[in-house]
């Protein structure tokens, strides 16, 4: 069946090289990260892996970091992360030749071996992949993985579809695997705790963000929403992602630079896989957040359930994602006392459940995700301004809703103008003790 959206052309050439799969030392930044969704073949016990290399030039450092969950048992059971000296991680250009210490990936598209090993642990994982479909760059039509990050920008791309097999060892039970994998690269010059330093990159950032910006706008009916919603801990250098495998064998990603929305349209990108090397690149995208977990050291929230919709021309796709196992929370601090505290990732293997639909077709989707939502929490903590926008034929007005832990206030405002004009407003002091850390 021949995608609308993508000439044959596109479908027959895989956009990485081996350049591109090998390191681009000296970036300021660069990893590389597996995720995988797997049963052992005994028992059909499921399983989420995932493993990162980097390394970075500000310190400079080197981070590996494993995480194992036994999704079955809805349990995080092992993991690691380490910084470490730049010397003790190996990598090479032309091809994906990483190591840490016991633990690598080696290969080039579509062939690659992964070995994780913790000996405190008792844990061996030897994985083969073998891809489904080519790479991607993020927004590759648009930008072809190239992305702005305060000042500067990266190059971000992934592998959404791999087979594997092979075997994990844990705790003295060894296990025969066989699942699905994604790989990503990503490399550029920025930096987490000093995200407006580096001024090397800033004509093209700033040519990224129009080509972004044109981007999604171009695809999008202007419209006024019903209700929008702006979280302090959702700035531009937080982010939403997930990856999806579904039991159709499609495969998607979405990722989302927050901009401070926490309801409303996504600034970023959902990439959905269908048969072959057939792909959209969806950019008209709305989210809502179901549920948030709240971090009462850094006072802010993150989603781990929401919706998402999204449309081009006539294709649509409505999406929920949600947890299905215990949250690991990998935490770590900024030095100093400056604007942002903390980086923090939050882990969850979760389902993913929707619905597809086009001029021809309407297709049930169903399968198995991974939910990480990257948060950088500031000293401002949690601060949330809510509107809804009453329209004709019910109404004109505005509803405003503003919460302060930080200023420690709340305050409402309803303004009505027609059909019966009509002002209220209320203020009140948030009692830190009574703060909702459910939602």
């Amino acid at each position: 069946m021949t995608n609308k959206i993508n000439s044959k052309k596109d479908k027959q050439i895989n956009p990485w090289t081996p350049e591109d799969e090998g390191d681009h030392y000296p970036s300021m930044k660069e990893w590389w990260c597996i995720q995988t969704i797997f049963k052992n073949l005994e028992d059909n016990r499921k399983w989420n892996l995932k493993a990162s290399f980097a390394y970075e030039l500000e310190t400079p450092s080197c981070f590996f970091l494993y995480n194992l969950f036994d999704i079955t048992s809805k349990k995080f059971v092992a993991g690691n992360s380490i910084n470490d000296k730049i010397e003790k991680f190996s990598h090479k250009k032309n091809k994906v030749d990483l190591k840490y210490e016991k633990n690598s990936i080696k290969g080039v598209y579509p062939k690659y071996k992964i070995h994780i090993e913790d000996d405190k642990k008792d844990l061996i994982a030897e994985i083969a992949y073998n891809a489904k479909i080519f790479p991607h760059w993020s927004v590759q039509d648009t930008t072809n993985g190239y992305l702005p990050f305060g000042l500067d920008y990266y190059r971000y791309g992934w592998l959404l579809n791999c087979d594997l097999s092979g075997s994990l060892k844990i705790m003295e039970h060894s296990y025969k695997i066989q699942g699905k994998g994604y790989l990503e690269k990503a490399w550029g010059n920025w930096s987490y705790t000093n995200p407006f330093q580096k001024l090397s990159g800033f004509r093209k950032t700033i040519s990224i963000y129009g080509n972004l910006f044109y981007w999604w706008f171009t695809h999008r009916k202007p419209k006024i929403p019903n209700q929008i919603a702006f979280t302090s801990e959702n700035n531009p250098f937080s982010y939403d992602w997930f990856w999806g495998i579904f039991n159709n064998d499609w495969s998607v990603l979405y990722g989302n630079s927050l901009f401070w929305l926490s309801k409303g349209p996504a600034f970023g990108v959902l990439t959905l896989f269908t048969e072959g090397n057939n792909y959209i690149d969806f950019s008209d995208v709305n989210f809502h957040y179901n549920k948030i977990k709240y971090v009462e050291e850094y006072d802010i929230y993150y989603p781990i359930d929401l919706n998402l919709t999204a449309k081009l021309d006539d294709k649509k796709i409505k999406l929920r994602v949600w947890p299905t196992c215990e949250i690991y929370e990998y935490i770590e601090k900024f030095k100093g006392n400056g604007f942002y505290r903390a980086f923090i990732l939050p882990e969850i293997p979760g389902k993913i459940k929707g619905i597809y639909t086009d001029d021809e077709r309407t297709v049930k989707l169903e399968g198995d995700c991974k939910i990480e939502q990257q948060r950088q929490p500031s000293i401002l903590g949690h601060n949330l301004l809510k509107v809804d926008i009453l329209k004709p034929p019910k109404g004109v007005g505005v509803k405003v809703d503003f919460e302060s832990h930080y200023l420690k206030k709340k305050m409402f405002i309803n303004l009505r103008l027609a059909p019966c004009p009509k002002i209220k407003f209320d203020f009140m002091r948030i009692d830190a003790s009574k703060i909702n850390k459910k939602k």
